[in-house]
């Protein structure tokens, strides 16, 4: 069952995605990296997810994941002073 709601483009990008995060799954596990491995599985997993209509194509805004954030430049700490 396909996700009709998504572009082409998004199929596209979805396609690349789970294909280049399987073959990150198998390098992480090759080199024994258990957590990154896992990691990974769930990105594809959501990717494939979403391919097949299993899971809604767009979810809540992107603001609470911390790689899409954008820090706000007057909470950084300011440098100590001697």
């Amino acid at each position: 069952m396909a996700n009709h709601s998504l572009r082409q483009s998004e199929i596209d990008s979805l396609q690349y995605i789970a294909s280049m995060t399987n073959e990150l799954v198998q390098m992480a596990e090759a080199s024994r990296f258990p957590m990154i491995s896992y990691l990974l599985g769930m990105a594809y997993a959501e990717a494939f997810d979403v391919l097949r209509g299993a899971r809604p194509a767009r979810h809540a805004q992107l603001s609470g994941n911390p790689m899409h954030s954008r820090p706000n430049v007057k909470e950084h700490a300011q440098p100590r002073r001697a």
